[in-house]
């Protein structure tokens, strides 16, 4: 610790000194993290800790040290008796001392230059030195808390992961170490030994930090490396990795010793505040934390002390560090003068194809036509371009008309194959359309291309859509009852709520609501908006053009309010807040069968038409409503209407109700301990109501071939849902900071021990299941994010689980006794329960008794335990990846910032 002091003080003292920049990078520099020493033999040790070998072991407790003379102070401790004075460290040593590279003491002059009969010159340190005392406590924490932490994937990082870790570790912490070092000086100088943790407090601290430090040289795995590794290898198993300071902290009572360390990123938030020509994110500050204990308790019987009173200066470190996180979404402030196009000046794209190898498109999604654009078309869109960002945007080289029209063929073929589509083909035309309308289609289409110039030309674009859609509302307010004006904004809206940026993100929730309002005061949400129009046999060319036109644009409208309702649902689910549309608002008739949606031309529509329709079926007397009342309606119906799209819409629907429960059982929380058992009483009877509903919406959707997986994904969604608090899992996690996430602790351990948590890990177990069925490039946006909520819920789970193993003594990988439910019997090993597996009677068994071990399989259809937290981890990860298995440009953008903090999350997890 002196060592540190000492370094903190040349650096002061060199600055006081005028001394030029040049002769303070003259000293002995590390060439990891850049620290500078004034003599080799200090690089030479400091350069072991970033080794972390702790080859220097304790013969009497074990405990391994980087250093030897480290090793001797450790096993002073042991030797030492209460009634032995504190021994000082010399704070400084004497000039001639220091170039003989020898021992110094507090005296002047000092033994050796008296007894060679020398000038003992003080060094220029010591002038503004203070004595720092020495305690067995603080010693031990020296090779972690002084020299810094040294993480394990910079073994296989090497030098450059080395300098991008502590080198932001070093700006996180610049200008306080001074002080923190003062008060430890002050403490021991008192005579004073530092405060201990107290082995039930430490019992408490755990949870989240590993067994011991072995193997800590073991690499992380990186997004690449989870898609093919084995997660049953021996290194994998036996594998420990650092987990945050951060979390010890959460498990320790209000006022335990705390370290000044950056708080980890906001696990809620999976998007980025960074100039999109910038895709290469750091995030190797993160995972800076605390060595484990080398026991299995992490800590020595009978070991008591008090904590410490946590100083100001710590808290106020902890906030600043968690704002200037860049995964923080609610500290997240907008730059001065940052504007639409910030970081995206210019429009210029080279390209000017798009290759079927270079799209992330569904490989079921077919061009249904092509579509031309002629120059007069494009010159429409370089003026609004133009008009709207002239004093922002440059524009060297706009697309050419072949590009513009492959990015619409990809939107148009795309949307054709989504179940929410909304622009009807057959009567799209690019001559007719509203210009705004194609430019926003040009930037939806470039949404599924990988080339890196084309979807962040896609993004520019989509601020231009966003500005000019807005002047033409203001300058014609009866747009706001036309439908290409309304779609216009659906596609901006989507496109910047799932964009994986902020700033679009945060703009587009912000403007969701505007076109709700206008459908909503243009009726459109009432059934008394839409005609019967059906077509004759006897009906002329002409007479059956206007009836199918006239048709497609309210079967249009009908579509769009209803992928309206099932986007503002996702969007509220993915950032828990309250969704806008209520189920009870859809009024409008069903939506009609998907290949008269889809017919290329009048006569297909009525030849389509005629071929479902049945002879008493009246669907037009129907609404959404009626539906999501009674499901049954759907099969009176037969091919009339568009089924997955009902059933997709339920699903949302129904999700509400799972939101309203959700807030309920907030505010009931302290309830029942406050005599209003009744109301919680009644709580738990509406819970077990909305799961039969939700098993009974799935069972239906099992029994139709044609329903979709999206379908029966959100329905495995809600039903996990219904039993954990998604918010308390990311607050206990890290959202909201150190406080927030203590108060949380003793609900996530309650949650942890019923039966709820074990419904809710099975229903994470068949979200993984169902989301390796998903069509490839189709686990984006909502379904993507969905993903991660439920690996997050199974990684919490797994480390509480794990940490029981911990205070128990036993191996929490081998015996599952921790699983059962409270008052459960003890026993050994007993089966693996896959969760994302298909044998039901395991699952019951887990589920409903408790009996089981629960884990899910990787790639490799290998059983991975869930308190094998890492592994949990990297799986959800390779789940992304294998989605987009022919990506050479990269992953979306969103899916890439999931990837990655999915990806930190493996890195920093407790346990392998």
């Amino acid at each position: 610790m002196s060592e540190i002091a000492g370094e903190r003080l040349e650096t002061s003292e060199a600055r006081e000194a005028g001394q030029s920049p040049s002769e303070v990078a003259a000293r002995h520099k590390c060439f990891l993290c850049s620290r500078t020493y004034e003599r080799q033999d200090h690089l030479s040790r400091h350069l072991k800790s970033h080794e972390n070998e702790r080859s220097h072991r304790c013969p009497d407790c074990g405990k391994g040290f980087n250093r030897a003379d480290l090793l001797n102070r450790h096993r002073a401790a042991h030797w030492k008796t209460d009634s032995e004075p504190l021994r000082k460290r010399t704070g400084r040593a004497c000039e001639a001392c220091i170039k003989a590279k020898t021992k110094c003491e507090e005296q002047r002059p000092c033994a050796r230059c008296k007894s060679r009969d020398q000038i003992c010159q003080e060094s220029e340190g010591r002038r503004s030195s203070i004595h720092q005392a020495a305690s067995p406590d603080l010693t031990d924490d020296s090779p972690n808390t002084a020299q810094g932490v040294f993480e394990p994937f910079a073994s296989s990082g090497g030098s450059h992961a080395y300098s991008r870790a502590f080198g932001g570790h070093r700006e996180a912490t610049d200008g306080v170490g001074s002080d923190a070092m003062g008060n430890l000086s002050q403490i021991g100088s008192a005579g004073q030994p530092l405060p201990t943790t107290s082995s039930s407090q430490m019992e408490e601290a755990n949870l989240l930090l590993g067994l011991n430090s072995r193997n800590l040289n073991e690499p992380a795995i990186g997004p690449s490396q989870a898609l093919d590794h084995d997660f049953h290898s021996a290194a994998f198993a036996n594998a420990d990795v650092n987990f945050p300071d951060f979390f010890e902290q959460i498990m320790m009572p209000e006022g335990g010793n705390r370290h000044q360390y950056a708080a980890p990123f906001d696990i809620s938030n999976f998007t980025q505040d960074l100039p999109i020509d910038s895709c290469d994110f750091d995030f190797s500050l993160l995972s800076t934390g605390l060595t484990r204990p080398p026991t299995a308790n992490g800590y020595r019987q009978g070991h008591t002390g008090e904590a410490d009173e946590t100083p100001h200066s710590d808290i106020h470190l902890r906030t600043k560090a968690f704002e200037e996180s860049p995964w923080s979404w609610s500290h997240w402030i907008p730059e001065r003068y940052s504007h639409a196009f910030s970081g995206q000046e210019e429009i210029n794209v080279q390209e000017n194809r798009v290759h079927s190898a270079d799209q992330l498109t569904s490989p079921a999604s077919i061009r249904i036509m092509h579509f031309d654009i002629e120059q007069p078309a494009r010159d429409r869109m370089i003026r609004v371009v133009t008009k709207v960002a002239h004093r922002h945007l440059s524009m060297p080289s706009f697309p050419s008309l072949e590009l513009l029209e492959d990015l619409i063929d990809v939107f148009i073929s795309q949307d054709s194959n989504e179940i929410t589509s909304f622009i009807h083909t057959g009567t799209f035309n690019s001559q007719t359309a509203r210009t705004e309308l194609l430019l926003a289609s040009v930037a939806a289409g470039a949404r599924f291309v990988a080339l890196p110039q084309v979807w962040k030309m896609g993004l520019v674009i989509q601020e231009v859509v966003r500005l000019a859609i807005a002047d033409v509302f203001e300058s014609d307010n009866s747009t706001t009852r036309e439908l290409q004006a309304i779609q216009t904004m659906y596609l901006w809206l989507h496109i910047g709520a799932f964009s994986g940026l902020r700033r679009k993100t945060e703009i587009a929730l912000s403007f969701l609501q505007s076109p709700i309002i206008m459908l909503s005061w243009s009726n459109a949400f009432k059934r008394s908006r839409y005609e019967v129009i059906t077509p004759d046999l006897n009906d002329s060319d002409d007479e059956l053009e206007a009836k199918w036109r006239a048709w497609a644009e309210q079967e249009g409208l009908k579509r769009l309010i209803i992928a309206f309702f099932i986007f503002d649902s996702q969007v509220a689910i993915v950032n828990m807040k309250n969704a806008l549309i209520s189920p009870a608002q859809m009024q409008i008739p069903l939506p009609a069968s998907r290949d008269m949606w889809l017919a290329p031309n009048a006569h297909a529509w009525r030849n389509i038409y005629y071929g479902v329709k049945l002879p008493d079926a009246n669907p037009e007397s129907l609404t959404m409503l009626d539906f999501f009342g009674n499901n049954v309606v759907i099969q009176q119906l037969g091919n009339m209407v568009d089924h997955r799209l009902c059933m997709l819409a339920a699903c949302h629907g129904i999700g509400h109700e799972v939101w309203n429960f959700r807030q309920h059982a907030r505010l009931l929380v302290h309830w029942k301990n406050q005599g209003r058992r009744d109301r919680w009483l009644a709580h738990q009877t509406q819970q077990r109501d909305l799961n039969d509903d939700l098993t009974t919406l799935q069972t239906h959707c099992e029994l139709q071939s044609s329903s979709s997986q999206e379908a029966l994904f959100t329905l495995e969604l809600h039903l996990m849902t219904l039993h954990v608090d998604l918010e308390d899992v990311q607050t206990f996690s890290g959202k909201s900071g150190e406080e927030e996430a203590r108060k949380v602790l003793p609900r996530i351990r309650e949650w942890t021990d019923s039966a709820g948590a074990r419904t809710a890990l099975r229903h994470a177990g068949q979200i993984f299941l169902i989301a390796r069925s998903f069509e490839k490039t189709k686990l984006r946006d909502f379904y993507a994010v969905a993903v991660y909520h439920a690996a997050l819920t199974m990684w919490v789970y797994g480390m509480v689980a794990s940490n029981s193993g911990l205070q128990s003594g036993e191996d929490a990988s081998l015996n599952t006794s921790s699983h059962l439910p409270p008052g459960g019997p003890r026993g050994p090993p007993r089966q693996q329960t896959a969760l994302d597996g298909s044998d039901e009677k395991a699952l019951k068994a887990f589920t409903l008794l408790g009996q089981g071990t629960p884990g899910i399989n990787d790639l490799n259809e290998n059983f991975v335990p869930l308190v094998n937290c890492k592994a949990i981890m990297s799986i959800a990860t390779a789940l992304l990846h294998n989605n987009f298995p022919q990506s050479v440009h990269g992953l979306p953008a969103l899916v890439a910032n999931l990837a990655s903090l999915l990806t930190e999350l493996s890195r920093l997890s407790s346990r392998e």
